[in-house]
């Protein structure tokens, strides 16, 4: 028992290392184009948010702009968050291998919010290691002028630096609110205002991840009818940042 206690203990307090996070916050492009970068210690999270008939562009370290040959770029095309690299002015950044997952792709009255994740370090060389530290953050903008990937116009690029900041204090675990807890079939968290949506990972008392699964307003309700009686931690993620409750099974 004692062993139990000590293993849950250190998985605890790492849970709470990992949970440091750090934020551009929300960097406005142009009017009706903004993007936010959120940084843990494994994981980048990238949100942007522009009009739903053009395709979002994004690229890390380059302030030469599109000249940095071999610099880091993202380009959403309307269902994939395409890797790619920039290869000079004028010329369609080429496709590397393709390391963003998208999270969510929703569109509201003709804007286009989506979150795509990948690993914080790079896995190759024309992908960029994002710093887990305060400090500034060059970003490199465009928007299309459809959804097809091909020269986005005269207007519609930038760059500007945006500075990464401790950003875990804007997430508030205890507005995240579970129950019932202790617990038998299921769970449900009830996700505070202007939160749509949440990632959700179960660890048991050794730390192996026993379930994974995203929640939103109309859905968040949690299955636990396949897990034994018990205590568990509970990691919650969103885009604001995360944290870790207690879970008890009955």
């Amino acid at each position: 028992m004692k062993k139990i206690t000590f293993t849950f203990l250190a998985f605890l307090l790492g849970l709470g290392a990992f949970a440091q996070s750090y934020s551009t916050g929300t960097v406005t492009f142009f009017a009706n184009y903004s993007g936010k970068v959120d940084v843990t210690n494994t994981t980048v999270t990238l949100t942007l948010i522009g009009p739903s008939t053009s395709w979002l562009g994004v690229g890390f370290n380059a302030p030469g702009l599109m000249d940095d040959i071999g610099k880091d770029v993202v380009i959403f095309d309307g269902t994939s968050m395409t890797d790619r690299s920039f290869n000079g002015l004028g010329v369609t950044p080429p496709l590397d291998t393709q390391n963003w997952t998208v999270v969510s792709n929703t569109i509201n009255t003709g804007v286009r919010t989506v979150v795509a994740t990948r690993s914080r370090v790079a896995s190759e060389g024309t992908d960029y290691t994002f710093p887990l530290a305060a400090q500034s953050l060059q970003l490199t903008f465009a928007r299309g002028l459809s959804l097809s990937v091909t020269y986005h116009g005269s207007g519609n690029c930038g760059a500007t630096v945006a500075n990464l900041t401790l950003g875990i204090q804007n997430f508030d675990l205890e507005s995240f609110k579970m129950y019932p807890n202790p617990a038998n079939d299921y769970t449900s968290i009830e996700l505070p205002p202007q939160t749509e949506e949440a990632r959700i990972q179960i660890y048991d008392v050794s730390g192996r991840k026993v379930k994974e699964t995203a929640l939103s307003v109309t859905n968040n309700k949690i299955d636990l009818s396949g897990l034994n009686a018990g205590m568990y931690l509970m990691n919650i993620k969103t885009i604001d940042g995360q944290g870790t409750k207690t879970l008890v099974i009955n």
